[in-house]
């Protein structure tokens, strides 16, 4: 599999761009569908404070799991722009120094979450009927962010290569198993909060074992064997360079959420379990956007590592109306009918009332984040992402934390999401129409024109 993969430099556009970001969005579907599985199934088999944790617990670890995510981002794109170039020594080496550097960090970086668990239960003010639970479920959920790293790890190098149809493989065996587990620990054994933890743990685990024995079957670059577990620094410095902003970027808009948790499981059990349900709806609703952002950047990265300049620029033109045909019909929903949407998903009537308020405030995020994404894929292809990091961080500090804490209610806190994003694509599309991109970040000399 040495030269396997997809090119996404040729052909036309729009059919690539489709064909490339469905299995993603159906990987991404499938990733929110077992976090909302998790919510539902805690949610008839458990207690308030059981579901509580849930959303509490879900909300901390991935914050990590966005740093850790983040971090395998910029191996897509640094491994994109050399696939593009044709570079497959420096593939390899990328590869390599990617699962060898962040592997090791990302076992320190379990055993650290689960001796903090405590602390970070008392951070995140939660709720007292629900603090126990919260605890396993962190504990539970921080022992599996080894297999997190490893299968996003794999499934960021086979989507550099313009693969996205083996992540969604592998994602979908992680999706099956974590629901049986769901219904046996939780409406089995009635483990609650702890039981959907585990189930996740245990099927991320299933999923990277596969992932690994598929790769190795089909004589992939990186073999899996001891010599192959190298650290080549030059490829560590652009690992770094490129990862590092879209680890922090993310882990940053995530920590924003977590004080935003934090200030909502002050108002209450139900207000907590009512925003945990409306994150997972959140999430729900912008995964075309979010799947479109990726396919962006993949797609960019390899026609800015080939030189073809243009034909990356029109890839975020047609991904940006592609967005937009998603964007549109969500913010609609959320807006017109906020209580039906959150009836779907619970049957409690006052959670029902809490989280369609926020729903009705937060709707015209979709718009917002359906464009910022498109531009971010876009920037993060051709490298620039220092400044999505940047204009992340800006619109954080300035807006949404600010109006959060004078926050009285969860509508109120709905309402400074919307805020935030808009400051942050007006920003995004200066940097874009400003000519700011064409600046090489990589200098990745093409072996194929």
């Amino acid at each position: 599999m040495t030269t396997d993969g997809h090119l996404l430099t040729r052909g036309a556009i729009f059919p690539t761009l489709i064909k490339f970001s469905l299995p993603y969005l159906g990987a991404s579907l499938l990733q929110a569908l077992y976090g909302i599985a998790d919510t539902l199934i805690v949610s008839f088999y458990g207690t308030p404070a059981d579901l509580s944790a849930v959303s509490t617990g879900a909300q901390a670890l991935y914050a990590v799991m966005c740093l850790i995510a983040g971090l395998t981002v910029g191996g897509t794109i640094i491994i994109g722009q050399y696939y593009g170039a044709r570079q497959l020594n420096d593939m390899r080496e990328t590869i390599a120094t990617l699962f060898s550097f962040f592997g090791i960090g990302c076992i320190f970086l379990s055993l650290i979450s689960m001796a903090f668990t405590p602390y970070l239960v008392n951070l995140l003010q939660t709720p007292t009927e629900a603090i126990r639970p919260t605890g396993a479920y962190i504990f539970l959920g921080s022992a599996g962010l080894v297999f997190t790293f490893g299968y996003n790890a794999i499934c960021a190098v086979l989507r550099g290569v313009g693969d996205a149809l083996n992540p969604l493989k592998f994602i979908a065996i992680a999706s099956l198993i974590n629901v049986i587990l769901d219904f046996v620990f939780i409406a089995g054994f009635g483990w609650g909060a702890a039981g959907a933890a585990l189930a996740t743990t245990l099927a991320q685990a299933a999923s990277m074992i596969l992932a690994i024995r598929f790769l190795k079957k089909k004589h992939f670059l990186f073999t899996f064997d001891k010599t192959a577990f190298q650290i080549h620094w030059d490829k560590l410095k652009l690992l770094l360079k490129i990862g590092l902003p879209v680890a922090l970027q993310d882990f940053l808009i995530m920590l924003s959420f977590l004080i935003i948790l934090a200030i909502v499981n002050k108002m209450g059990v139900i207000p907590s379990a009512a925003a945990g349900i409306t994150e997972k709806i959140d999430g729900f609703t912008i995964l075309p956007a979010l799947s479109l952002s990726a396919a962006i950047a993949a797609m960019t990265a390899q026609n800015i590592g080939a030189q073809k300049i243009t034909r990356a620029q029109k890839t975020f033109y047609i991904g940006l109306l592609t967005t937009l045909a998603f964007s549109i019909p969500a913010f609609v929903l959320m807006f017109k009918a906020p209580v039906f949407v959150m009836s779907l998903t619970s049957t409690h009537p006052d959670i029902i009332r809490f989280g369609a308020d926020y729903l009705l405030a937060y709707s015209a995020d979709c718009l917002f984040l359906g464009i910022l994404f498109a531009v971010n894929g876009f920037l993060n292809g051709c490298g620039h992402t220092t400044f999505t990091m940047l204009c992340n961080l800006i619109t954080i500090l300035i807006l949404r934390l600010p109006l959060v804490f004078r926050a009285n209610d969860l509508f109120e806190v709905g309402l400074a999401l919307p805020a935030s994003a808009g400051i942050a694509v007006l920003l995004s599309l200066i940097y874009f129409y400003g000519g700011f991109w064409k600046k090489r970040v990589l200098n990745v000399v093409s072996n194929q024109l």
